[in-house]
């Protein structure tokens, strides 16, 4: 197995981030594993107590980059610690763009997100088996909360084809990571046409919205573009069906999260050791319309429901669904 190397990005919470690296530490592939900890720096207004908990985080992550491979939990440990904010979105394109620049493939992970054992062996399988596939952009190790989507108990297989990234834990690959567009000068031409906004918006009717919210500077997302560039291309990401990662962050100590944990929060000892991959890569139609009613705010109309329960009852397909397709490999 090619390993992929890791990089965790961090920035403020020293406790958040070292129980991120003992998490990933434990998986049975790390030790052969090469780890990369970008650590962001402070805001030029940020206060004393902020520019405190950073400065003990680069302090935090140069004495594990060199305790951690003596002790055998890395095969090495760098460390990338920036001297003024770079912010989320700057810090990943650009890590994500150096490393994999000269490793061909990488992981991501964020300071917040503590991972199954089985972590690395799922994701180096995936980009093992999904390296020659164009129509794969992307593998993550998280999915939308179990609690409000649902895997159809007859689905044969242990991961599932989303139009939508997730970018809580995820890996790719040089070739297609290249091929971003990160600028956003292709939007004005994508707005007239509501046709592909539509198909766009199959991974959530809030997909265009938040392009639009990034072009006009009103959030920092990566994410949307690179859910984005994964459309443009015709290319889908790679998710599973029982989450390989823990999301400690919405306890009120991030910047880009809440304090509400429940929908984050995963059982990632589930998760399976060798999980079952389909060599066609194609979406059904059934997760494909779970995966839209999570994130639609405008709900199915009352009456295509009692239609569709209907069909259901008749042991009949039902009539108001979202249509797979069958990608080439």
């Amino acid at each position: 197995m090619n390993l992929a190397p890791v990089i965790v990005f961090n920035y403020n919470r020293p406790d958040h981030s070292l129980q991120t690296w003992e998490a990933l530490s434990k998986n049975e592939l790390a030790a052969d594993t090469e780890l990369y900890l970008y650590c962001d720096g402070p805001k030029a207004n940020a206060s004393d107590e902020m520019r405190q908990r950073i400065a003990e985080l680069h302090t935090h992550a140069k004495q594990y980059a060199k305790d951690a491979p003596k002790a055998g939990k890395f095969k090495a440990v760098h460390v990338v610690c920036a001297e003024t904010n770079k912010g989320l979105a700057n810090s990943i394109i650009g890590g994500v763009s150096d490393v994999i620049a000269k490793q061909g493939r990488v992981i991501v992970l964020e300071d917040d997100l503590l991972t199954s054992p089985y972590f690395l062996k799922y994701m180096n399988t995936a980009l093992d088996k999904y390296e020659s596939y164009p129509a794969v952009f992307s593998v993550s190790a998280n999915r939308p909360p179990v609690n409000k989507m649902a895997i159809p108990a007859d689905y044969e297989y242990d991961v599932f084809v989303s139009l939508r990234s997730f970018s809580t834990g995820w890996a790719t690959w040089k070739y297609k990571w290249e091929r971003i567009d990160w600028s956003l000068d292709y939007l004005e031409e994508f707005l007239k046409h509501p046709e592909q906004i539509k198909a766009f918006n199959r991974g959530g009717d809030d997909m265009t919205e938040m392009l639009c919210l990034q072009r006009d500077h009103k959030i920092d997302s990566w994410a949307i573009r690179y859910s984005f560039q994964h459309f443009y291309h015709h290319a889908v990401a790679i998710l599973p069906c029982v989450p390989y990662v823990d999301n400690i962050g919405f306890d009120g100590t991030g910047i880009h999260s809440g304090n509400d944990e429940r929908d984050y929060r995963n059982n990632v000892a589930a998760a399976p050791e060798n999980p079952r991959m389909p060599d066609v890569v194609y979406e059904d139609s059934r997760i494909i319309n779970a995966f839209y009613n999570r994130y639609s705010r405008a709900k199915r109309p009352l009456w295509q429901k009692i239609i569709n329960t209907i069909y259901r009852k008749l042991g009949k397909p039902v009539p108001f669904v979202i249509k797979g397709k069958v990608y080439s490999v």
